[in-house]
C-alpha cells in the first residue's frame, strides 16, 4: 500500500521500491514455478513491475528526487513467501490474492486526484491499469492449476511463429512512435500516460521475442519503412496538435476489445500451449487498458474548459 500522502515524489517513491521488490519476488517465483499457465501470465506481470519501478525511478529524477524508500514489513514478508521454493504455487497465490481481494483493491484514487503534478498522476494512472490487470488475471487463473509435473516444450505451428513475430515487431515499432510522442507531446497528463505505455509496448515485445525464441523460432520481420515514416511523421510532429494525433491513433478501433480481440482468438486456440496463452491473454489485457486510457484522456479533454488542469477521473472509463 502507497503512504498516504499526496507528494508526487512520496508516491513514487514508494511505488519504486515496491515494485521493484515485486518484481524480484516474482522472478524467484517463476525460476521454480513448474506450472505453464502460471508461469505464462507471471512473466508478464514480473516484467511491467520491472518496468513500473524503472519508470518511476524516471520520474523522482524528473522531479528532482532520488529513490530512498524501502518496502514495508508487511511487503517484504509477503515478497520472502513468494520468493520461496518450497511453497507451493496455490498458497503463493492465495497469499497474494489476500493482499488484493479484487482488482479494484485501491487504496490510491483519492491520492491520485489530489495530486497537483498531471505528469505524475497520468503515470500512476496508467501503472494503476498494469495492476488491476494483473489482480484481475490472478484470480482467474487459479481454476487453471494443474497437478502434474513438469510438460513438455509445445510443438509450435508456422503460423504461430510468425504471429508472434509479427506482433513483436508491431509493438517494438509502436513502442519507439509512442515514446517519440512522449517526447514532443505538449500536455503533461498525456505525456505521463504515454510513457508508460511506450514502457508497457516495449515490455511486450521483449516478452514476445523470448517466447518466439524459446520455441525454436527467429526474430526475422520489421514494420515497413514507409509506414514507420507514416507513424513518426504524424506523431512525432511538433506540428501536429496532440488532439489530432489522439484522434488518429483512436480511430483505429471503434472500441477498446477491439484491439484486444486478436490477440485473444490466438490465445484461445493454444490449448496446446497455456504458458504461451496465458502469456497473450495477459498482453491483451494490456493492450485494451492503453486505448481504454486513451479515450477517456481524450473525453476528458473535450469536456476540460481550456486553461483547466486535465484530470482524467475513475468514473469516465
Amino acid at each position: 500500500m502507497l503512504a498516504r500522502r499526496a507528494s508526487p515524489q512520496a508516491l513514487l517513491d514508494e511505488l519504486q521500491a515496491a515494485e521493484a521488490a515485486g518484481a524480484d519476488a516474482l522472478g524467484h517465483w517463476l525460476a521454480t514455478c513448474s506450472d505453464p499457465a502460471l508461469r505464462g501470465g507471471l512473466r508478464v506481470i514480473q516484467a511491467r513491475d520491472a518496468a513500473h519501478a524503472r519508470m518511476a525511478q524516471r520520474r523522482l529524477a524528473a522531479l528532482g528526487a532520488t529513490p530512498r524508500q524501502e518496502v514495508s514489513r508487511q511487503l517484504a514478508q509477503l515478497c520472502g513467501v513468494l520468493a520461496a521454493p518450497d511453497v507451493s504455487n496455490r498458497s503463493k497465490l492465495a497469499i497474494l490474492l489476500s493482499r488484493f481481494p479484487s482488482e479494484k483493491s485501491d487504496p490510491v484514487s483519492t491520492l491520485l486526484h489530489e495530486l497537483d503534478d498531471d505528469e505524475t498522476r497520468a503515470l500512476l494512472e496508467t501503472i494503476r491499469d498494469d495492476d488491476r490487470a494483473s489482480v484481475r488475471w490472478l484470480h482467474d487463473v487459479g481454476a487453471m492449476l494443474g497437478t502434474g509435473e513438469e510438460p513438455a516444450l509445445p510443438s509450435p505451428t508456422a503460423s504461430l511463429l510468425r504471429f508472434l513475430d509479427a506482433y513483436r515487431a508491431a509493438e517494438e515499432a509502436g513502442a519507439a512512435v509512442i515514446g517519440a510522442w512522449g517526447g514532443v507531446c505538449a500536455l503533461p497528463g498525456l505525456r505521463g500516460g504515454l510513457d508508460t505505455i511506450a514502457e508497457r509496448e516495449a515490455t511486450h515485445a521483449a516478452l514476445l521475442a523470448a517466447r518466439l525464441e524459446e520455441l525454436g523460432g527467429v526474430v526475422l520481420m520489421n514494420l515497413r519503412d514507409d509506414v514507420l515514416d507514416a507513424a513518426h511523421a504524424q506523431l512525432a510532429s511538433r506540428d501536429v496538435p496532440d488532439e489530432e494525433k489522439l484522434a488518429t491513433v483512436l480511430a483505429r478501433f471503434a472500441d477498446d476489445d477491439l484491439v484486444a480481440r486478436p490477440v485473444r482468438e490466438v490465445a484461445d486456440a493454444l490449448d496446446d500451449d497455456p504458458e504461451t496463452r496465458e502469456m497473450l491473454r495477459v498482453i491483451a489485457a494490456g493492450e485494451a487498458a492503453t486505448f481504454s486510457w486513451l479515450r477517456s484522456y481524450r473525453r476528458a479533454m473535450s469536456e476540460q474548459p481550456r486553461g483547466v488542469s486535465l484530470r482524467v477521473l475513475d468514473g469516465g472509463r
